[in-house]
């Protein structure tokens, strides 16, 4: 990754004070750089990103004056974040954070990055003098920089050459009702996030393999085994999910595809630059009587390693074979 440009903007609804800054980031401190290359980075590898495109959308009209040079790179960012602190003020999205702009290159490719970061607050010191005495006191300080993607930050990313627009947030809850803010400021529709869609696809395969006397254990396995070998190719379909997980059974092959297709997932799901969590690569198993055990994906379905067996009294056995040492933890 290279960052071409940054700039900071500051922002505190609680106390409706917004700082813009006037002049870029260009000469960053070598120890504040790899904490915000960092946080770039884990926003380009979130399972949490979103595809999305926006629809009349206020800021995809200054990204265009940007690219067209009626602004420059601070115009640009000054514009966008006054327009996104007000919204945040007229949804009640009262903390502090600190905005930032970024235009960098992944890949060779251009990209606008906008992150609102919310401040974290954490437990510091500071040490004062009383009479000729040194104190050391615990404060809290409320306007850390995480290089963490936080429950509250709000972030978009914008390819430049065509526009295409990504978002993370969390749903914000006003009145009861879930909103999801970024997606309301910028004026966009998207799609669900890779977390999303395999939530939607393990919850879907669970339901029909119990409706269908389908072992879902397996098909979960299966599932996750089918994520885990796309990697490489970056996308699987749905098709191939159904045909691999359901196989003859055509009206359960039917229902995963229709249920899919409720909760907004393309038939060709991708997996481009998503950075598998290492519950996807493995799979909890928990018996009747209590036992949980957690093993890699690759040796589910490899009876070198673990076999299950069903015993004449309808029981399951679970043999674990080729183990050289056991370690407790």
């Amino acid at each position: 990754m290279e960052i071409c440009k940054l700039i900071l903007h500051i922002m505190d609804t609680t106390q409706n004070i917004f700082v813009p800054s006037d002049i870029e980031l260009e000469n960053i401190n070598e120890e504040v750089y790899p904490l915000v290359e960092s946080k770039l980075k884990k926003v380009f590898n979130s399972q949490d990103r979103k595809q999305a495109h926006f629809i009349n959308s206020n800021i995809e009209k200054m990204i265009f004056n940007y690219k067209t040079n009626e602004i420059n790179f601070v115009e640009l960012s000054q514009q966008i974040a006054g327009y996104i602190f007000d919204e945040k003020r007229r949804y009640n999205i009262f903390h502090t954070s600190d905005f930032i702009l970024a235009e960098v290159k992944v890949n060779e490719i251009r990209y606008i990055v906008g992150l609102d970061n919310a401040n974290s607050p954490k437990l510091t010191h500071t040490t004062k003098e009383v009479d000729n005495q040194i104190i050391n006191e615990i404060i809290s300080y409320k306007t850390l920089f995480s290089n963490n993607i936080m429950k509250f930050d709000r972030i978009f990313i914008v390819e430049y050459s065509n526009s295409s627009l990504q978002l993370i947030e969390n749903p914000y809850y006003f009145n009861t009702n879930k909103i999801y803010v970024f997606q309301e400021i910028l004026q966009c529709s998207s799609k669900p996030s890779f977390k999303e869609t395999v939530a939607v696809l393990s919850d879907s395969v669970e339901m029909l393999s119990e409706k269908y006397n389908m072992d879902h254990t397996q098909n979960l396995i299966t599932l996750k085994t089918l994520l885990m070998e796309s990697e490489q190719e970056q996308k699987i379909s749905t098709e191939e999910i159904a045909e691999e997980i359901f196989q003859d059974k055509i009206i359960a092959k039917r229902d995963f595809k229709d249920d899919l297709f409720k909760h907004g997932i393309d038939e060709t799901i991708l997996l481009e630059n998503v950075r598998p969590r290492k519950s996807d690569k493995t799979q909890k198993i928990k018996t009747d009587n209590g036992i949980e055990i957690t093993i890699p994906i690759d040796f589910m379905t490899n009876k070198e390693h673990v076999e299950f067996v069903t015993e004449n009294d309808g029981t399951i056995s679970i043999k674990l074979k080729n183990i050289q040492s056991i370690i407790s933890k």
